[in-house]
């Protein structure tokens, strides 16, 4: 028994312990409880070397002495919830208590610390934003040219909602029309001036009410070229209860346009990245790689946002963004099909460790939430996984590929009432997003025996190099009775990974995918005549 730990008695630590675990606000499981007493008191008894992953199983969650912390991840899991539960208590009812208990990470050994000791200089916090600082927007104040009576405070109540709705994206660094002034009055240069506008892009716009309509429209300039690179109108009846609907509406619509993952700044940014080096491009400009290497898998580009992501956490190490983005590839490299390798483990725990820092840099950016989300599906741990999904759609609704990834979750577990509506909104918002989230309604028909709803969202989700879209195919047009267009599919696949047939359950089951889908693929995949062990075929091809 040791008589003090960082200047507490044990008594005082222990006292700690036990208002822990009785509040409400510790948000924890009996085995997250077991978990943090167990290893509070190992420390205090003196023992902190006893504290590794294989003691914590065997003691705490019962597992056999034939534990191998490598394969069986539990313990990582089940430590980082209770870090973040332990986060939650002394932000809420414990953020007056005398001391702390921190798990670190990369340990699982507590820490007791002095709450004065906390207070960080202000001169050392770091930086949420890189020194590049990502794509920079001015919103300027909206005009209003009628309606200034009724409703005086129309446009500047779009103008915020503008602001706000964008500021959510966290590559984006927004500025509000009190920005532009000071020098100018306006967001560019004065005529003469060679000093360059620090501005990526200006958006503006105005409204108009009258008797017979409300109306707004908005304006994207690109500040440096001054060309407008995209321009839309929007209009409704000018009845009072639906005034302040209309100007919700368009913040939204606009905001989804032009920042979301496929949107307008995008593809307008997209096209300068290709060959260049991670040297030569912005910040923005790397995490561009990324949302096109999502859209495809493609595995040239992969290798090549991976680059230029691992280049931008060396040079940028507060670029929290390039964090999330480095460990959605990361879980998307830890593929099933790959075997349970020690470097397959690495990446998943990489991928955990990456989507923490993101959120630790940046809690507000949703990408951080949904890589921490992909991150904790791949271990298994859905409930997790789905958890910090929800957290992402809350930080920045309008963002589709989020909503969308969500539906897939959701769909990939058979829970359609939850899944469809969402994947059916997030094209409705951004028809140009990756179609491989068209699977989701894929097997949605299927499963219901839809063939022919089936078959046509398989041709939608395009990618002819994923397995998935071939796969879809055949199992909907074997269905339809459609030969030809279900053996050239069978023929794909087999050109693309021959011992397909061989693993589809295994695959699936990484996949973590709900037991009734497996069943229904291979089964739909055996009347396909796909070969393999798992479909019980040698034929390749129906009728071949």
């Amino acid at each position: 028994m040791v008589d003090k730990v960082c200047d507490h008695s044990p008594d005082t630590i222990r006292e700690e312990l036990l208002r822990v675990l009785a509040s409400p606000d510790f948000d924890s499981t009996e085995r997250i409880r077991k978990f943090l007493t167990y290893v509070v008191e190992e420390t205090l008894c003196g023992h902190p070397e006893r504290i590794k992953a294989y003691t914590i199983a065997t003691s705490v969650f019962g597992r056999d002495e034939n534990f191998d912390p490598q394969v069986d991840s539990i313990v990582r899991i089940v430590a980082g919830r209770m870090r973040r539960s332990l986060e939650r208590y002394y932000l809420t009812e414990g953020r007056g208590d005398p001391l702390r208990i921190r798990i670190p990470k990369g340990s699982y050994v507590p820490v007791f610390e002095d709450p004065a000791s906390l207070r960080a200089d202000p001169r050392e916090a770091p930086s949420h934003r890189s020194e590049n600082g990502g794509t920079s927007i001015l919103v300027e104040a909206f005009t209003q040219e009628d309606g200034h009576s009724t409703y005086p405070d129309f446009a500047l109540g779009l103008t915020r909602s503008l602001i706000v709705g964008l500021a959510r994206f966290a590559s984006f660094r927004v500025f509000g029309p009190e920005a532009s002034r000071g020098q100018t009055g306006d967001a560019r240069p004065a005529k003469g001036n060679s000093e360059p506008t620090r501005f990526d892009y200006i958006l503006r716009g105005g409204t108009a009410i009258d008797s017979e309509h409300c109306r707004a429209y908005a304006l994207l300039i690109d500040a440096r070229s001054e060309l407008a690179i995209w321009g839309d109108s929007f209009e409704c009846p000018p009845h009072p209860s639906k005034i302040y609907a209309l100007r919700s509406d368009v913040a939204n619509d606009v905001v989804r346009i032009l920042a979301q993952p496929y949107g307008v700044i995008f593809s307008y940014r997209a096209r300068d990245v290709e060959g260049a080096p991670p040297h030569r491009l912005s910040s923005y400009d790397r995490l561009l790689l990324f949302y096109q290497y999502w859209r495809t898998f493609d595995q040239e580009l992969r290798e090549k946002a991976r680059e230029c992501l691992e280049w931008t956490i060396q040079s940028e190490p507060n670029a929290a963004d390039a964090f999330a983005f480095l460990s959605l590839v990361c879980s998307d490299s830890s593929n099933p099909a790959k075997g349970r390798c020690a470097s397959f483990l690495d990446l998943r725990e990489r991928a955990l460790d990456l989507a923490e820092r993101a959120i630790e840099l940046a809690p507000s950016s949703s990408w951080g939430h949904c890589a921490r989300s992909l991150a904790y599906w791949r271990v298994g741990d859905l409930r997790s996984s789905l958890d910090a999904l929800e957290t992402a759609r809350m930080l920045n609704p309008n963002d589709s590929t989020i909503i969308a990834e969500l539906g897939q979750r959701h769909a990939m577990m058979a829970n359609w009432e939850r899944a469809v509506p969402l994947i059916v909104r997030s094209f409705a918002t951004s028809p140009a997003q990756p179609g491989r989230y068209r699977v989701g309604l894929f097997l949605y028909h299927y499963a219901h025996g839809r063939y022919r709803d089936a078959f046509m969202e398989a041709r939608k989700i395009g990618d002819s190099d994923l397995l998935s879209t071939r796969a879809a195919i055949a199992m909907a047009a074997a269905q339809l009775g459609l030969r030809e267009e279900t053996s050239e599919a069978i023929r794909q696949i087999h050109n693309l990974d021959p011992g397909f047939g061989d693993h589809i359950k295994s695959d699936l089951e990484g996949q973590h995918l709900h037991p009734d889908l497996i069943r229904m693929i291979v089964d739909g995949l055996k009347m396909a005549a796909l070969p393999g062990r798992d479909t019980n075929s040698s034929q390749l091809g129906l009728g071949r």
